[in-house]
């Protein structure tokens, strides 16, 4: 078997799709033209104002950089929206053949951070995260190049200098600021916990300590909490001061290096005030993003992490799923729990899996559907190893009832109709009923089109348990598989589930703590350590 599963590259951007990439360099040349073009406008504007000429090429270098800005901004807002659906694709579909051992409750909460806040955060790289990374430095170096050729190289030479010692100002205010605001949130965080536990606990507190005792504990913690707001806003305050006078320095530097070195002209000196002030204005986004581009870093990396999960390997030279197969179990071995277990199960075979808590049962159960391989050992169907077969394929094959059911929001007939998207109203109808689904099709005149709620909050557990086994009949599958499937039935209805299944040229393999008579299992493989 071969591993199609791509090894990220060392580039910071190689998490991202290609077509992703793509679409950021062609926003990125845009940002870079934008750049030089809104410098040249101000040289422009600049030779103008000290030869005192026509305002045409003014007109004409201004209307160009204007366009041409909102056209890339336009672009990247755009480029942001397709950004995220690139990623979100990328994401879903790593994650259909990433190994479900992988999937441990910090990689489900990592994954569930990544969707809800990482990606979302990504549409901000074109249209915002570009624009500081390349416009804001570059801006001021083309501006520089402006400075020179209007009033000489010595004057550039000091503007670039002076602009250089505003962005280190600018750096170490705005990294002062982000500590003071990170220290704010942490001690709101603090408060907010405290609150929440005052509030959760009041009626302990008040039986304990009194009315009045009972608020001298979270008091203490406002009282800190106002300290440590103080000492921030203090901290805050002096990183603006220090802020403010970076804003200033190039400009009074510029102006105040042309007067002493014997500039008279004051249309000179303005056109070199203009051109630096424009140089100095991107300086605090330029710091605010060096500061950042370690976050933007990190969010990539755990993109990719989740990007490059442990996959399934592909086989290499694919093998058809066998018909009228035996599924052998030889000698497998997995995690802690399965020891050498081995069984041979004829296609048709009813066959119950048994064992105390924690021996393994549902770990069994997945390997039987490859959602991981065997450490040791193998599974074959007629002597065809499972991983020899395309995964694409053995998921057709294969019917899963989970032991907890899963119920989308929407309607019944999409639910049931996961198991076979090309299915007619009749025949999903059909598998309802062979699920005991019919008091709930006349619960109402829309039948299997009635809304099933919020994650099927409309229907009871033993009704959510028949959607997922209407579901996997549905299917048709030669293989069923069902870990503890009827588990909130009553008695009745499951016997005439376990009769719908029986009943089924399928091999089913199952797992019920309850008594098992009524299935008629043809074979029972013990995992009793």
């Amino acid at each position: 078997m071969k591993d199609t599963h791509e090894r990220p590259s060392s580039t910071m951007l190689s998490a991202l799709p290609n077509a992703a990439r793509q679409r950021i360099l062609n926003v990125s040349l845009g940002w870079i033209l934008v750049a030089a073009l809104e410098a040249l406008a101000y040289t422009v504007l600049a030779v103008n104002i000290v030869q005192q000429g026509s305002p045409l090429w003014v007109f004409i270098s201004t209307a160009a950089a204007v366009l041409v800005t909102v056209f890339v901004n336009s672009a990247g807002y755009l480029t942001g929206v397709k950004l995220a659906g690139d990623l979100y694709s990328a994401l879903g579909h790593a994650l259909a053949r990433t190994k479900l051992s992988w999937f441990n409750i910090d990689q489900r909460a990592h994954i569930a951070r990544m969707a809800g806040q990482g990606i979302p955060g990504f549409m901000s790289i074109p249209a915002h995260q570009l624009q500081s990374f390349l416009h804001a430095p570059l801006l001021p170096l083309c501006l520089i190049l402006g400075i020179g050729y209007v009033c000489g190289f010595v004057t550039a030479l000091v503007a670039g200098t002076l602009l250089a010692l505003s962005l280190v100002a600018q750096f170490l205010s705005q990294r002062a600021l982000k500590q003071a605001d990170a220290k704010r949130h942490q001690t709101e965080d603090q408060t907010t916990a405290a609150t929440l536990e005052f509030v959760d606990h009041l009626e302990l507190l008040r039986s304990a300590a009194g009315p009045v005792g009972a608020v001298e504990r979270i008091e203490q913690r406002w009282q800190a909490q106002e300290k440590a707001l103080i000492k921030t806003n203090l901290a805050s305050a002096l990183a603006i001061f220090v802020s403010t006078l970076a804003s200033v320095l190039p400009i009074a530097g510029i102006a105040c290096f042309m007067i002493f070195t014997g500039e008279t002209n004051a249309l000179t000196i303005l056109a070199a005030i203009v051109l630096t002030g424009r140089a100095c204005a991107p300086l605090i986004e330029l710091a605010s993003a060096g500061l950042g581009i370690n976050d933007l870093k990190a969010s990539l990396e755990n993109f990719k992490k989740t990007l490059y999960a442990p996959r399934l390997a592909e086989p290499s030279q694919p093998k058809p799923f066998p018909k009228n197969h035996i599924l052998h179990v030889q000698a497998v071995n997995h995690g802690p729990v399965l020891k050498n277990v081995n069984a041979m199960i004829p296609h048709g075979n009813r066959v119950q899996i048994v064992g105390p808590s924690g021996c393994g049962k549902s770990t069994l159960l997945e390997l039987l559907m490859r959602f991981d391989d065997p450490e040791s050992g193998k599974i074959t169907l007629n002597d065809v190893a499972l991983g020899d077969i395309p995964y694409e394929e053995l998921a057709t094959h294969i019917a899963y009832v989970p032991q907890e059911p899963i119920v989308f929001t929407g309607t019944l007939a999409e639910n049931i109709r996961l198991g076979n998207p090309n299915a007619t109203d009749q025949e999903v109808e059909t598998a309802a009923r062979q699920a005991s689904l019919a008091a709930v099709i006349e619960r109402t005149e829309e039948g299997i089109h009635q809304s099933v709620g919020q994650q099927g909050a409309a229907l009871s557990g033993g009704e959510r348990q028949r959607v997922t086994i209407a579901r996997a009949l549905l299917k048709e599958a030669p293989i069923l598989i069902l870990d503890e499937a009827t588990s909130a039935l009553d008695v009745t209805t499951e016997e005439a589930v376990v009769k719908t299944l029986k009943s089924l040229d399928a091999t089913v393999i199952f797992v019920t703590h309850r008594d098992a008579t009524h299935w008629q299992p043809d074979l029972t493989i013990d995992l009793t350590p």
